[in-house]
C-alpha cells in the first residue's frame, strides 16, 4: 500500500515537469513567458489648459534643485493646447504617479531648430538630473536608450533613425515591461533594452537648453499575465 501511495504522489509530479519542458524551452531567449494581456484604454496626462497632475523641478542658480508649482515658474508653459518648454533653466516636468508597466504617448516638436529633450522613465528623485532612465529625445539620437546617475540597463543603442526634420512634430512611444523598454519613434523601433534597475518610478519630460513643445500625452498602464524571469546566472 506504501508503494502505491507513492506512486500516485510521484506520477502527477513526473506529468506536469514533462508538460513544462517545451513551455520552459520557449522562455529561455528573452527570460519571458510567452502569452500576455493588455488593459484597454489610455488615460489623459494633459488636459490641453494647464500643467494640472504634473511637477515641475528646476536647477537654481546655486546648482540644487527646487520644486514649483506649475504656476510659479515660467520654463513649463501651456500655450494653444501644447506644453511649451523654454529649455532654461534646466528641469523636468514629472507625473505624480509612478509607473512600471506601461505605454507612454507624446508628441515633440523643435520649434527653433535641432533640439533636445528627453523622456526620463523609472525616476527615483526630483534632481537634475535623477537615477532614470532616459529615452533620448536629442534630435539625431531620438530614441535611444541609456541609464543615467546609477541606473543601469543592458542594450538601448539605435537600430533606426527615424526622427522627423525639426519644426515638425514626432510621435514617440516608450514601451515598459518589467525592465524591458523599447522606443518607437514616428511608428519605427529605434531603441530595445532590457534588465533595467530601477524600473519603477515616474516619468519626465526634459527641459534641456532649447525650447521644445509637447502635445497628446498619455499612457496605458497594463499587467502582464506573466512573470519575467531574472537574467540566468552563469
Amino acid at each position: 500500500m506504501q508503494n502505491r501511495h507513492l506512486v500516485l504522489i510521484v506520477l502527477p509530479s513526473i506529468i506536469l515537469g514533462l508538460w513544462c519542458v517545451p513551455l520552459m524551452a520557449q522562455l529561455v531567449p528573452d527570460y519571458r513567458w510567452p502569452t500576455q494581456s493588455y488593459e484597454e484604454g489610455w488615460t489623459p496626462l494633459f488636459n490641453g489648459q494647464d500643467l494640472q497632475g504634473w511637477v515641475v523641478y528646476l536647477r537654481a542658480e546655486d546648482g540644487s534643485t527646487k520644486r514649483f508649482l506649475p504656476e510659479d515658474q515660467s520654463t513649463f508653459s501651456v500655450e494653444d493646447g501644447l506644453i511649451a518648454a523654454t529649455g532654461d533653466p534646466r528641469g523636468c516636468l514629472r507625473t505624480m504617479d509612478v509607473y512600471d508597466n506601461f505605454v507612454f504617448h507624446v508628441e515633440i516638436r523643435f520649434p527653433g531648430g535641432k533640439g533636445n529633450t528627453g523622456v526620463l522613465i523609472y525616476c527615483q528623485k526630483d534632481e537634475v538630473w535623477p537615477t532614470a532612465v532616459e529615452c533620448q529625445g536629442y534630435n539625431d539620437h531620438m530614441g535611444r536608450i541609456f541609464p543615467i546617475n546609477g541606473s543601469t540597463l543592458e542594450g538601448g543603442e539605435m537600430i533606426h533613425f527615424a526622427a522627423n526634420p525639426p519644426g515638425e512634430w514626432n510621435t514617440y512611444e516608450v514601451y515598459s515591461e518589467e525592465g524591458r523598454i523599447t522606443t518607437v519613434v514616428n511608428g519605427k523601433v529605434v531603441g530595445l533594452a532590457s534588465n533595467a534597475d530601477p524600473h519603477i518610478g515616474y516619468i519626465c519630460l526634459q527641459s534641456e537648453g532649447v525650447p521644445v513643445e509637447f502635445r497628446n500625452i498619455k499612457i496605458k498602464r497594463y499587467t502582464p499575465a506573466h512573470h519575467m524571469r531574472s537574467k540566468p546566472k552563469d
